[in-house]
């Protein structure tokens, strides 16, 4: 992570019906024989790419003053809007889905990109450009406003996404938030301050569907 950097964070949840609300986590070993794995959500610095203004034009569900008001008066639209759309590029490059729309109909586009196709798209003006050939826009209305932290003029912004589709990734792995934290609590797992107090929050919903009820509803 970059020094000062704003930093977007993905709280990625789905339903099962055996195991209950479940969140999408990196999982780590522990760098030495016996030391704790770790567990955290997925995240990246927002690059300056993220805003830049063809990225902007393919974007659908919020705008710039949208952003703003959602995340915090103190930025621009444009810086706000960028958490959107980085959050956009993380999940993509994280798990393969891409929240889009396509066409003036907007209808939902096909989610799952293959990974030779991921590995040209390493930044938002190659999204962007590849956004033009297909006729997508990104579907910002699918990442909602979960909560802010704000360090140093620097802003961590978080963003609920249901993701029922199956993830397969390497080093990621769906679990229940309430057993992280009990893993935490035993010391068998190294979580961070952004995870474990979104976690916490995790704990208070019984269902995916609470969950996005409410803060769909904010």
């Amino acid at each position: 992570m970059g020094a000062g950097s704003d930093r977007v964070v993905l709280v990625c949840v789905r339903d099962r019906p055996r195991q209950g609300l479940q969140v999408l986590l990196r999982m780590g070993a522990g760098a030495d024989e016996g030391k704790a794995a770790t567990a955290s959500l997925l995240e990246d610095d927002v690059q300056v790419h993220d805003r830049a203004a063809a990225v902007v034009e393919r974007c659908h569900g919020h705008t710039g003053d949208d952003a703003r008001r959602r995340l915090g008066h103190d930025m621009s639209p444009a810086r706000a809007l960028g958490f959107w759309t980085a959050g956009t590029r993380v999940l993509l490059a994280a798990t393969g889905v891409l929240l889009a729309v396509r066409g003036s109909s907007r209808v939902p586009a096909p989610q799952r990109l293959p990974s030779r196709q991921r590995r040209r798209l390493e930044n938002m003006l190659d999204l962007a450009a590849f956004g033009v050939r297909e006729d997508l826009r990104w579907d910002l209305g699918r990442l909602l406003f979960f909560s802010r932290w704000s360090a140093a003029g620097a802003v961590t912004g978080a963003f609920l996404v249901h993701l029922p589709e199956r993830v397969g990734t390497a080093g990621l792995a769906w679990q229940a938030p309430d057993s992280v934290l009990l893993g935490w609590r035993d010391r068998r797992l190294v979580v961070d301050f952004q995870t474990f107090a979104c976690l916490r929050t995790l704990t208070d919903f019984s269902s995916c569907d609470s969950l996005m009820a409410e803060y769909a509803a904010r």
